[in-house]
């Protein structure tokens, strides 16, 4: 089941809102409502609930929705959050807190639907499955904990939000497998996570946690492009 929060100091938003969500075929799909940033944080904190996707307001008095994205971006890395705000200037106010995407006041049903289908479509990607094995034990991780791949010999390290495994495997044959949507190659040992990248360099590239990998030439190309795609789906350009 994937779980939506929204949350607006304005009901009438609100209500609007969720309205149109429900004559979205989305699937399984639960739904809460919060009139404020802290009534949501004090409802997360209290149930340890998470939910999948945010629609936040970004305007909301005493907590705004910058500040409530950022501390629902501490407790979990991998919900999406949606800003909703009637003051396209705060679109460079917010990329610190890495947003899914933005709609504007006053809401569209037909450009909430393709927010959220778009959003549907990103869980099901990042919880596509990576199997693997380690001598007769059969393993297998969620495509979103992996940060990156590295190939050392005849064997792979994993890397993950859950620490480093190793096993016996070529990287190419991993490269192989992987979703190219989300996964690219940047050198001959290593294969990374495009959700976790923070910064391009020219011969290197910065993932989240600050951890620093390099870019061979042949790669430099696959990698910009790769990622330039990869942006463009997340941020809904084709």
């Amino acid at each position: 089941m994937i779980k939506l929060a929204i949350c607006d100091d304005d009901i009438s938003v609100c209500n609007s809102i969720e309205d149109m969500i429900w004559k979205m075929e989305l699937g399984n799909l639960s739904l809460d409502v919060f009139g404020s940033g802290a009534e949501l944080m004090d409802y997360m904190n209290t149930t340890e609930e998470r939910f999948n996707i945010y629609l936040l307001d970004i305007e909301m008095p005493h907590t705004s929705g910058i500040e409530t994205a950022a501390c629902i971006r501490k407790a979990d890395r991998d919900a999406l959050i949606v800003f909703v705000t009637s003051h396209k200037e705060y679109v460079y106010e917010v990329f610190k807190v890495l947003p899914f995407r933005f709609l504007c006041k006053p809401v569209q049903f037909d450009a909430l639907k393709v927010v959220l289908q778009d959003a549907v479509e990103h869980i099901r990607r990042e919880n596509q499955i990576f199997f693997f094995q380690i001598g007769h034990e059969k393993r297998q991780l969620p495509y979103r904990e992996i940060s990156y791949f590295e190939g050392a010999g005849r064997k792979v390290r994993i890397h993950s939000i859950g620490g480093t495994v190793e096993y016996y495997e070529r990287i190419s044959k991993v490269a192989d497998t992987l979703d190219a949507n989300l996964f690219t190659q940047i050198h001959a040992s290593y294969i990374v996570n495009m959700e976790c990248i923070r910064v391009i360099r020219q011969d290197e590239v910065e993932l989240a946690g600050g951890v620093e990998l390099p870019v061979s030439r042949k790669y430099q190309i696959v990698l910009k492009q790769g990622h330039i795609s990869f942006l463009k789906r997340r941020g809904g350009f084709q």
